[in-house]
């Protein structure tokens, strides 16, 4: 199976609510930053720059956005930037209504991150 095989066949595979916040991110993430590439990092779908720079992971009754730098954002985005890994914390979205224009500069700062100062995954 090609990577972008199993990246579909990950979204293909979700249902319910999970299911539609997948999708709308996905959405926003291809819509507005379209030079990422997304492959998937531990079985789910990442996107990458110089590095991972963030992931969708579905859970039950959510969407998490995780942000592989997330801790160097944590301070600037206390209310939404959740987790105490030493570098990738996350963003829960519980309802597409969250899908806002605070998480797109979240987003669009991990991107900025990357480009400048990469945060090198193992």
């Amino acid at each position: 199976m090609s990577t972008g095989d199993k990246v579909e066949a990950y979204f293909r595979d979700l249902s319910g609510q999970p299911a539609i916040i997948a999708g709308q991110l996905r959405d926003v993430f291809t819509t507005n930053w379209p030079e990422l590439v997304v492959k998937p990092a531990w079985g789910f779908p990442c996107w990458f720059g110089n590095e991972r720079i963030m992931s969708i992971i579905a859970h039950s009754d959510r969407c998490n956005v995780q942000l592989w730098s997330g801790a160097r954002l944590a301070g600037d985005f206390p209310h939404r930037i959740e987790g105490t890994g030493k570098s990738l914390r996350h963003v829960k979205v519980r309802h597409p209504s969250e899908i806002d224009a605070e998480l797109t500069d979240i987003v669009t700062q991990a991107i900025r991150l990357d480009a400048e100062s990469p945060q090198r995954v193992r």
